[in-house]
């Protein structure tokens, strides 16, 4: 979120400063953190059914 909106204000600076045409400064963007692990492909969950929704709460 930091990142977002550090680079929102960059934007915006460069946007409405008074910079001579084609000088105004290139500001680096936020660095992100990357992630250390691979996201996994799981295999896509079967529908629940009726019957399997009935049979949960009626048991007792």
């Amino acid at each position: 979120m930091q990142a977002d909106l550090y680079d929102a204000l960059n934007a915006n600076t460069r946007a409405t400063g008074q910079w001579g045409k084609g000088k105004a400064p290139k500001i680096p963007p936020f660095p992100r953190p990357q992630s250390k692990t691979k996201p996994t492909t799981k295999a896509p969950k079967r529908p629940t059914t009726v019957k399997a929704i009935y049979q949960h709460f009626s048991r007792r």
